[in-house]
């Protein structure tokens, strides 16, 4: 593996097709009624500038601070004030006239107050802090003034006077005036935190609010604290862990983990009431894609305006060859990411920005350190996965150039007994056997198992997936015996190195199992794809694409044995997996959908004979 990148050279990336999210975002502001209309005061809501200063002011001299949660800010079950209802206690309300107004109807300012550019939708369990410092962020962002945009925020914008004195009023009321006053408003900002497990996600009222942003047609943006994101976007970075998962497997549970029927509400018969309105609308299946749409869109957006702040950071500050080379790693990290959601284009993009950044170092420099950084190598590595990244696009002469040029610069540099120009030799190996050069492909691998064996030994995971490559080869040049040695040689290495529960295990297990499909022994297949699906849910859970690709192998099996029900089960399973973390539009979507028509089509068939 190659420590400066988020991905091993020696294991082959996922094509995959991503979400494409639009550059710039309209800001839907609702229709301004004039002082005196009904609606006038339902719409009113408090500026960003309003809700950092003098809110803030309040909630300190109330002896809280930013740490705080709305629940701490305003407790409804005490009959004493806290800062919410204190504000309004001695103001007339304007709506009913009556002694106790809504916080909103309490200020005064346009600075302050004025009728509501965006809805914000989040949980009482968030802190103060964490929803002005997104608020203040979205603002800067898109170039907003914060004295001029105004937040609607139940909270704050409900008379909690009324709420507290118990006025009761029927779901479907509520539910009506609800839905006016989204559609008035017409922009919503979901605030997501944290990012790995959204509290969001859990709430049920969340839920019913990201259920009329979406049968309305309102325009939806995910916001979230800073220190989250710059979390996220660490997490994106973050190599392969000792049980063989990464940062970019958290967020891909972290999609697969949007399941609306699972929010909880304080009453029972509220969440009732919303997931019926669920059920009899779009669905749960529906909603849960939808969100995770919004969610996919709020990451590739984040991920791109960091590698602009990067880029934007090295030409204002005073620029060393070192800050250049780690600027180029990051975006080498990123380009990584792109490459595994499916955004094929944007990872080769990347790539060749890191590229002219590594080759933009002055090997003169009086303060460049080759022993620490050494670009050359940094260049090679960069020259490897745009020969990956290439490959991946289907463009393998090209990809294979790339490879070769990775190849000869380390043989340059390492000699070629070292495992750097190992992993090139396999690389150049993997096209080649995609070109159906299997001579070829066999002859690259021998050459990188040969160096891994002296260097590494045996009994190492590079060591072991080399075999299983061999094994490939051999498999589809018809010497299934042969091929058969190489996965059994990489199982017995990934299982004394891993144990009998990491996903090297899942994978080895797959492809013994794809073995036993090309000899026609079903049985045997069906065996082994249980074995891996049994590791990869236990590691990765049911939703990750690798647990999703060990489905549609079992589907596969079973379809070729005729039992098209259980066929029809797993497939429709990594169809479910896929679109949960790829979204629809996705390869693997595609591929998944394809195996379930022909799988019904020839259950269809069976039926009618």
């Amino acid at each position: 593996m190659f420590s400066a990148f988020s991905c091993c050279l020696k294991q082959k990336g996922k094509t995959a097709v991503g979400v494409s999210p639009s550059e710039s975002q309209a800001v839907a502001v609702a229709t301004k009624p004039k002082k005196g209309d009904p609606n006038y005061y339902e719409f009113l809501a408090p500026s960003v500038h309003h809700l950092s200063t003098e809110l803030m002011d309040d909630i300190e001299a109330a002896g809280l601070g930013r740490n705080s949660t709305i629940y701490d800010i305003e407790n409804l079950q005490s009959a004493e004030f806290g800062v919410i209802r204190r504000k309004g206690a001695d103001v007339i309300c304007p709506i009913d006239q009556r002694k106790g107004a809504a916080y909103v109807h309490s200020i005064n300012g346009d600075d302050n107050v004025g009728t509501a550019t965006f809805m914000i939708s989040y949980a009482w369990k968030y802190q103060i802090g964490d929803i002005i410092d997104s608020l203040k962020s979205y603002c800067a962002k898109r170039n907003l003034d914060p004295k001029k945009t105004y937040i609607w925020m139940c909270c704050l914008c409900v008379n909690q006077h009324r709420v507290t004195e118990g006025e009761h009023v029927s779901f479907d009321v509520f539910h009506e005036t609800f839905r006016h006053r989204v559609r008035g408003i017409g922009h919503i900002l979901a605030l997501m935190a944290p990012w790995s497990l959204p509290e969001y996600l859990r709430r049920v009222w969340c839920i019913f609010e990201m259920y009329e942003s979406y049968t309305s047609g309102c325009e939806v943006d995910i916001i979230m604290p800073p220190d989250e994101e710059r979390q996220l976007l660490l997490a994106l970075t973050r190599g392969n862990s000792a049980d063989g998962k990464n940062g970019i497997d958290d967020l891909f549970q972290a999609f697969a983990g949007t399941n609306v029927e699972n929010a909880e509400a304080s009453q029972p018969q509220d969440k009732e009431n919303i997931l019926r309105l669920i059920r009899e609308g779009p669905g749960y299946a529906e909603l849960n894609k939808q969100i995770n749409n919004y969610m996919r869109e709020w990451v590739l957006n984040a991920v791109k305006e960091a590698v602009k702040k990067t880029q934007s950071d090295l030409k204002s500050e005073f620029t060393t060859p070192k800050k250049v080379i780690e600027a180029g790693t990051y975006i080498s990290y990123i380009a990584a990411f792109f490459g595994t959601v499916g955004d094929k284009r944007g990872a080769l993009d990347h790539y060749f920005i890191a590229l002219e950044l590594y080759e933009s170092v002055d090997l003169e420099a009086p303060d460049y350190d080759g022993q620490d950084h050494d670009v050359q190598d940094y260049i090679a590595r960069t020259y490897n996965n745009l020969g990956e990244c290439l490959e991946n696009m289907g463009d393998l002469d090209r990809a294979l150039e790339y490879h070769n040029k990775c190849c000869k610069q380390f043989e340059e540099v390492y000699g070629t007994d070292h495992i750097n120009t190992s992993a090139s030799y396999f690389n150049i190996g993997a096209v080649k056997r995609k070109q159906e050069d299997y001579e070829g492909a066999l002859e690259m691998f021998m050459k990188s198992l040969a160096i891994d064996e002296r260097t590494n030994g045996t009994y190492h995971a590079d060591t072991a997936n080399t075999y299983d490559y061999i094994g490939r080869v051999k498999q589809q040049m018809g010497d299934l015996d042969g091929a058969l040695e190489m996965f059994n040689k990489n199982m017995e290495i990934s299982r004394k190195l891993f144990g009998d529960n990491h996903p090297n295990l899942a994978i080895a297990y797959g492809g013994l199992g794809l073995l036993h499909h090309t000899k026609e022994d079903y049985d045997s297949a069906i065996e082994c794809h249980k074995k891996s699906i049994q590791i990869s849910e236990n590691i990765l859970g049911t939703d990750h694409p690798d647990t999703a690709s060990c489905y549609l192998n079992l589907g596969g099996a079973y379809y070729y044995k005729e039992k098209y029900d259980s066929a029809l089960n797993y497939v429709t399973k990594a169809e479910d997996a896929y679109i949960a973390t790829y979204g629809e539009g996705h390869s693997k979507c595609y591929s998944a959908t394809t195996w379930k028509d022909m799988i019904i089509e020839a259950k269809n068939g069976a039926a009618d004979e």
